[in-house]
């Protein structure tokens, strides 16, 4: 978003950005540039819709338009399904948004048809615009393991400027920037493991050239726009022929000649095949969520949970929780119904009296009620939801909204946590024997589903015919033009 932004603002174009690596001042003044129509363009990632506070502010904004980048995450055909992308189309419905736009570079005729269907998108209005960039040169290395390092050396040192060198694990990414350092290049490690002040410190000396070389995982990459990128290497063999057309697409964009290189070994395939298993529930896993829905369903017919808790206690990786929780909306065992902050924390910025003093009758009267229904220890106080709605009525939306008012008033520095999500349940279809192994039978699917990707990847790097038209074949472009590799993958090095 950082570098988005900067282009935009170079353009003239008034944009901004929520995250959560933003001040309480930050915030409240982005908040208050699009309530006021300063803005004409806010980014915000996908998962910030679960966020009650958000989705209380966003409701009260007129919307033009949902841009969805990295639109592929929203079909379960795509390399990077992401199961919150799944509730877009409702939240547009919802917010009243007229137009969509939806932008990928990493679809194929499958993907498209599924992301078209997910927004009622027609034929006609599916554009697009070719995959093969005639400035990249596509190779594949063979190298045994011992000589992988030398000859990623011998790759950088043909890279006249800033280049990326993706890997599979974190520790790989710290090894190879330290060889790399030894070696006399200007490199350094990024991956989710850091700190965020530490990958944004490497991404920012990148983008400056204070770093000539980033030994990184997929973390990173994501809106990296860096035009002069000559080269990118992968020191391990990608998760999929789309990871690998998304991750080369950062080199060469300003039209210059760049090099793209796999150093080609299967020594590391079943760290890739691993991941993939290990994104599988096991099926004790899988009855463990259904009897915790069976046994937590409240008078209201609703299930309430914490993703990291039952995470947790049912040794089911969060994103493939999530994932299960959608397939069990789409068999119509559950249906989301709204998501929450667990805690709520303030503290004044200003005289409790003389905030009170600012109101009239009710709202004065339910504020009187909020604050006394806060447990404060010293400064800050948590609110007990609850006792407040049982003792004064009313509902959830009037207590957030409240709080919400008094932030952007800078009257209270207020702050959330614990994301509960609400779903109710149709405990008739919760109850089918057959549902367990349903659910089974569909991440079994799933698995063989990225399996057969990866042994795609290896086939596509072990054929004889260009790497580039092979390429933009795969995404049904059909327009790049055919050439004769010089060399096979088996053989020395395999060029395009």
């Amino acid at each position: 978003m950082k570098d988005q932004l900067e282009f935009l603002h170079s353009k003239g174009i008034p944009a901004a950005r929520i995250d959560s690596g933003m001040t309480f001042e930050e915030n409240r003044q982005v908040m208050a540039d699009a309530r006021s129509g300063k803005l004409k363009i806010l980014m915000v990632s996908v998962e910030r819709f679960k966020n009650e506070r958000f989705r209380q502010f966003i409701a009260g904004i007129p919307l033009s338009m949902l841009v969805v980048d990295e639109a592929h995450c929203i079909s379960e055909w795509g390399h990077n399904f992401r199961p919150d992308y799944l509730k877009l189309p409702v939240y547009c419905e919802t917010l009243n948004i007229p137009l969509v736009l939806l932008l990928t570079a990493t679809a194929t005729e499958q993907v498209k048809a599924d992301m078209a269907a997910k927004f009622a998108i027609q034929p006609e209005h599916i554009v697009q615009t070719g995959f093969y960039r005639p400035n990249l040169d596509l190779s594949v290395w063979a190298v045994a393991e011992q000589q992988r390092n030398g000859r990623l050396l011998e790759a950088l040192q043909q890279a006249p400027a800033a280049a990326v060198v993706y890997v599979t694990l974190q520790q790989t990414a710290e090894k190879v920037a330290e060889f790399l350092q030894q070696s006399g290049l200007n490199a350094a490690a990024y991956h989710a493991g850091f700190k965020d002040e530490q990958r944004q410190q490497v991404q920012d000396d990148f983008m400056a050239g204070r770093v000539q070389v980033v030994v990184a995982t997929i973390a990173f990459g994501m809106g990296v726009d860096k035009s002069d990128i000559r080269c990118v290497v992968h020191y391990d063999l990608p998760k999929s022929v789309e990871n690998y057309s998304q991750e080369i697409g950062r080199a060469g964009r300003d039209g210059a000649p760049s090099n793209c290189i796999a150093l080609g070994n299967l020594d590391g395939i079943n760290t890739v095949e691993n991941f993939v298993y290990g994104d599988t529930p096991e099926p004790e896993g899988i009855r463990y969520v259904l009897q915790d829905i069976a046994d937590n369903i409240n008078p209201e017919g609703n299930w309430e949970v914490q993703l990291l808790a039952l995470s947790n206690s049912s040794n089911i990786r969060q994103l493939t929780l999530k994932t299960l929780l959608v397939q069990l909306e789409l068999l119509e065992v559950i249906q989301a119904k709204s998501v929450y902050f667990a805690e709520f924390k303030y503290k004044f910025l200003q005289d409790k009296q003389q905030i009170l003093n600012r109101f009239e009758g009710e709202r004065r009267a339910f504020l009187q009620a909020l604050f006394a229904h806060t447990q404060f220890k010293r400064v800050w106080g948590e609110l007990d939801m609850q006792t407040l709605l049982q003792s004064y009525g009313g509902d959830r939306d009037r207590a957030v909204k409240a709080l919400e008012y008094l932030s952007e008033q800078q009257l209270i520095e207020l702050q959330s946590r614990g994301v509960t999500e609400v779903f109710g349940v149709n405990q008739q279809a919760l109850l089918q024997p057959q549902l367990a192994d349903e659910l089974q039978h569909y991440f079994a699917e799933k698995e063989q589903k990225e399996i057969a990707r990866i042994a795609a990847l290896v086939g596509f790097f072990e054929e004889t015919r260009c790497l580039s038209h092979q390429l933009a074949e795969y995404f049904a472009d059909h327009q790049a033009p055919r050439s004769v590799a010089t060399a096979p993958y088996a053989g020395e090095s395999r060029p395009s």
